[in-house]
């Protein structure tokens, strides 16, 4: 008998998708079951699946028969199959639709399932079954599966020997070492195309609100001493400096989650478009992960000594999770290497982010706490 693979769609997604992806075998159908309101996620659902392949059929109930008991079950019933065998995933929708749509099934060949979403598991309505869900998404199918487009992701600039290297320059770093790190900032959307003409005059531009580039002195003998790998003799490129001045965080964070917790899949500095809600301007998503079928977001910084700058850092991760990242529910962190301070701790805590600052990474003991955290908001 020919199956038919059910969901009610609601304003979650990611269960209709895991149901799918765990329950589908080859010849079955999709059957969509949604109310007007949440009907423009079906194509959200299918795009993420990626299936061309597979008959897909929708019932869209017009607006209020969600909330009318006899109309939603013959307006159902009337597109079912004898023929059929119904795998119905009763995990969204409204409580009505929950409640009413087994109705619909009488008579029909049908099993119900419920995903106790986020734990990863499907339970049998009506006996003890319970099956693992397997399948683990990537961070395009989450995003796809919420909508969320993602424009553009970053490369590594160095590898990650390099990374390590730099990492332990940066803790064991001198003024003068901060203090070029600083002046370098001023070109981090612009490449270098003489280092030595930068080191002794910096660049100015004669025009009108022209930006003024500073004079770096000490660059030639900085990037001798940390012997970094440039591409082009005597010249920078805009990446290069990004990395020294805070992207090689950003690249050490990213191997280190993947070496440690080994993610699903991972992601390094991926570009959202900016909302009409202009309260972030800046989407850049410093390191987002897949583990267990969660999303996960790190914010990188490598220094947060004001209180206004971590505010600042706080605020931005906080709205991206109370906009649910254009419709993703993720677990926010902030990474920083900054001093221990305890104010910074209660202000994250307050924003329901999770804060890590400098301590954790010196101590190895402290790193397995992260990993930790990790593996207990993985399990729900």
């Amino acid at each position: 008998m020919a199956r038919t693979i059910v969901n009610l769609i609601s304003r979650e997604t990611t269960p209709n998708f895991l149901f799918v992806k765990e329950m589908i075998q080859t010849g079955d159908k999709l059957l969509f079951i949604s109310s007007q309101k949440f009907s423009e996620r079906i194509e959200w659902i299918i795009k993420a699946l990626g299936y061309t392949n597979c008959t897909i059929n929708q019932i869209i109930l017009p607006d209020g028969v969600e909330e009318k008991w006899m109309q939603m079950i013959e307006l159902i019933k009337c597109k079912l199959s004898k023929d059929e065998n119904y795998l119905v995933n009763l995990t969204c929708g409204t409580k009505y639709m929950i409640s009413a749509v087994p109705k619909a099934f009488v008579g029909f060949n049908a099993a119900f399932y419920y995903i106790p979403f986020p734990k990863n598991t499907i339970l049998k309505i009506g006996d003890d079954e319970c099956k693992m869900i397997n399948y683990r998404m990537s961070v395009m199918e989450y995003f796809n599966c919420n909508n969320t487009s993602i424009p553009n992701q970053k490369v590594l600039t160095e590898n990650e020997e390099y990374t390590n290297v730099f990492f332990q320059l940066f803790l064991d770093g001198t003024n003068e070492f901060f203090d070029i790190i600083d002046k370098l900032r001023a070109y981090r959307n612009k490449n270098i195309e003489d280092i030595e003409k930068v080191e002794n005059e910096g660049i100015s531009k004669i025009k009108q609100n022209a930006k003024v580039y500073p004079p770096v002195l000490g660059l030639v003998k900085f990037l001798k001493q940390i012997n970094f790998p440039i591409q082009t003799p005597g010249k920078l490129t805009k990446y290069e400096i990004q990395f020294l001045t805070g992207g090689w965080f950003e690249e050490y964070v990213f191997s280190l989650i993947k070496s440690i917790v080994q993610p699903q899949d991972i992601a390094l500095g991926v570009g959202l478009p900016i909302s009409e809600n202009r309260a972030v301007t800046n989407r850049d998503l410093d390191v987002v992960f897949t583990f267990e079928n969660k999303l996960f977001v790190i914010e990188c910084k490598t220094g947060i000594d004001e209180e206004s700058i971590f505010n600042e850092t706080v605020y931005k991760a906080a709205a991206l999770k109370n906009e649910r990242l254009g419709k993703l529910s993720a677990y926010t962190s902030i990474f920083s290497l900054s001093r221990v301070n305890e104010k910074f701790k209660d202000i994250a805590r307050a924003m329901n982010i999770a804060y890590y600052d400098r301590s954790f990474f010196d101590d190895e003991g402290k790193i397995n706490a992260i990993i930790s955290d990790i593996k207990k908001n993985a399990k729900g």
